[in-house]
């Protein structure tokens, strides 16, 4: 796609103004060049749900979406370290590093471990990819050549102590590849499918609306279809039938421990940086079962306030509709 450029400016760089305020667009005299790629994000990102729909109906069906996901850049990945044990290594996405939620990470709920902060910028990052920054921290983390691994969203509550972790991370054996905690309201389910009923509320109620609806068939997304009808029985009996799958299979959600061999086994790439902020975690979910990783599970606690990041509402349930269509493309193609 050719590119069209703007009017010769002067930019500063938001770093220079604040340090913790990332851009990637430098001073320059040069002048700048916005994509279609780049202009579709705008659309993508707005709060303005009209605008977030306009941004889909310039798509004419799910490959061509795809294709928009896969070119869209990664955004901001700044590393700030804090130094403790490093056996078991931390990994947190995070805005701020100096923000409350990175704040409670390190001076209680995770003190004393090595953590790794991947700080998107504290001014919101229009290209700010989760699956990206939990890998690119990671990736950190793997040089130390720590025994676990801790990914962990930063919106996190404490409940048990980090020696506790540390106490029950000590009795598992390293042959284990993935490690669950105590189920807490959210991270750690049993079943894929209590989270997709427990959490879409706001697409039940767009599902109300007949130009989402167009968007769910244009981009081949199915189990939103269904999800208003959830509690016939003839939808539910659809529902578990289509999604066999899915059953029994414990999500990694915002809180998961990894041992550096599956790790390694996995090329030191977790999380499929396609999604943009939705369902990367039951991607990883999946690709654990289908690894046949081995599972552990210990005694320790940690809450989680649930969008305290990432806002949530009709907003994220529209821009959630990209990942829906990449998951189910990807996991689903068979059905």
């Amino acid at each position: 796609m050719k590119k069209h450029p703007l009017l010769l400016v002067k930019v500063i760089t938001m770093a220079a103004i604040n340090s913790r305020k990332k851009s990637i667009i430098a001073y320059s005299e040069i002048p700048l060049f916005f994509s279609l790629v780049d202009y579709r994000n705008n659309y993508f990102m707005s709060d303005d749900p009209k605008k977030i729909i306009e941004f889909y109906n310039g798509f004419e069906n799910r490959d061509q979406l795809i294709e928009w996901m896969k070119a869209r850049p990664k955004g901001v990945a700044t590393i700030h370290e804090v130094e403790g044990d490093k056996d078991i290594i931390v990994v947190i996405p995070t805005a701020d590093f100096n923000g409350k939620y990175a704040k409670e990470c390190r001076e209680n709920i995770f003190k004393g471990l090595h953590i790794v902060f991947v700080e998107s910028g504290e001014a919101p990052d229009p290209y700010f990819n989760y699956a990206h920054n939990c890998n690119v921290g990671i990736r950190k983390a793997m040089e130390y050549n720590p025994k676990w691994v801790v990914v962990s969203n930063d919106d996190m509550v404490y409940v048990d102590q980090p020696s506790q972790l540390k106490l029950e991370l000590s009795k598992v054996s390293v042959d284990n590849d993935v490690i669950f905690v105590n189920q807490t309201q959210y991270h750690s389910n049993s079943l894929l499918i209590l989270k997709i009923r427990k959490l879409y509320f706001a697409r039940m109620k767009l599902s109300k609306n007949r130009v989402y609806s167009d968007l769910l068939i244009r981009f081949s997304i199915r189990h939103s279809t269904i999800i208003k009808n959830f509690r016939s029985l003839s939808s539910r009996l659809y529902y578990l039938i289509y999604y066999k799958k899915f059953l029994l299979i414990r999500r990694i959600g915002s809180f998961g421990i990894f041992s550096s061999k599956f790790i390694t086994k996995l090329d030191g790439k977790l999380f499929d940086e396609i999604y943009i902020n939705h369902q990367e975690d039951d991607d990883l979910s999946l690709n654990i079962f289908a690894n046949d990783a081995k599972i552990g599970f210990i005694d320790y606690s940690v809450g989680d306030l649930i969008g305290g990041t990432i806002a949530r509402g009709e907003i994220r349930a529209l821009r959630s509709l990209a990942s829906q269509a990449y998951f189910e493309a990807k996991n689903l193609a068979e059905q």
